[in-house]
Formats: C-alpha cells, sequence, structure tokens
C-alpha cells in the first residue's frame, strides 16, 4: 500500500503523489482538480497528495512538489490528469519536474503516463451518454 518498500536512503519509502492538470483562467475549471484529488484520496487511501496546474495558475508544480517534500515524501509520482500524450506530456511536464527536482537531489520524482486509452474511461464516457437517453 502507500508508504510500502524502500527508498533509496533505506528509509521507509512515503509517496507522495502531484496530479496536475493544464490549469486554466477560470476558477471553476481550476477548482475541479481539487476535487478530484478529493475524489482520489479516498478511492486510493493516499494521504500524501497534492495538486498542481501546468500553467495560467497556482499552484505550480515545483510548489506542489515542494510541499509534498515538506510534507515528508522520500519519492513523489507526478501524475498527469490528461487524456493523452501530447506536447505537455512529453515536453513540458518534464522540462518543469526536471527543473524543479533540482531542488530535491535527495528525492525520487517520476512521471506516471497520463489517462490514455483505458477501458475504465470507455465506461465513463458510456455513463455519460446513458445520462442522455
Amino acid at each position: 500500500g502507500a508508504g510500502a518498500g524502500a527508498s533509496a536512503s533505506g528509509r521507509e519509502a512515503e509517496v507522495g503523489v502531484v496530479l496536475v492538470d493544464h490549469g486554466s483562467k477560470k476558477k471553476a475549471s481550476n477548482d475541479m482538480l481539487f476535487s478530484f484529488a478529493e475524489m482520489y484520496k479516498k478511492a486510493s487511501g493516499r494521504t500524501l497528495v497534492e495538486v498542481a496546474h501546468m500553467e495560467l495558475a497556482a499552484p505550480s508544480i515545483p510548489d506542489a512538489l515542494e510541499r509534498c517534500v515538506a510534507r515528508g515524501a522520500t519519492d513523489v509520482i507526478v501524475a498527469p490528469y490528461f487524456l493523452s500524450p501530447g506536447r505537455h506530456i512529453q515536453k513540458d511536464i518534464p522540462r518543469i519536474v526536471t527543473d524543479a527536482a533540482k531542488k530535491f537531489p535527495d528525492i525520487n520524482i517520476e512521471i506516471a503516463d497520463p489517462i490514455g486509452l483505458d477501458p475504465l474511461v470507455a465506461e465513463v464516457i458510456e455513463n455519460r451518454v446513458k445520462d442522455k437517453l
């Protein structure tokens, strides 16, 4: 489960998760990520979860990484709340994470794949279709 296993330093690993979306000029769009984070915490049982917007709004990815480390994370997984592996996933987020990670040389920081092609997404879309029938 969360926090299981040893980190590279031999300490018990404490895994932080940064959920990152694109970011918007619209507050309601940005607020959705905070709501999703609460849903994710309940579903995963994880408590060391922070949110970040890639651009246009705070908190930033560096801010969220800093909060995870301050809360005791020895390992951080940056989990993109993006559907497909476009430019932001392939270039922008890795660049931002790599730059921010220089501040935390003892912390293992990885980037998870985007949501992508997943049968669960197909179920969600079908549920949205059925809602309109």
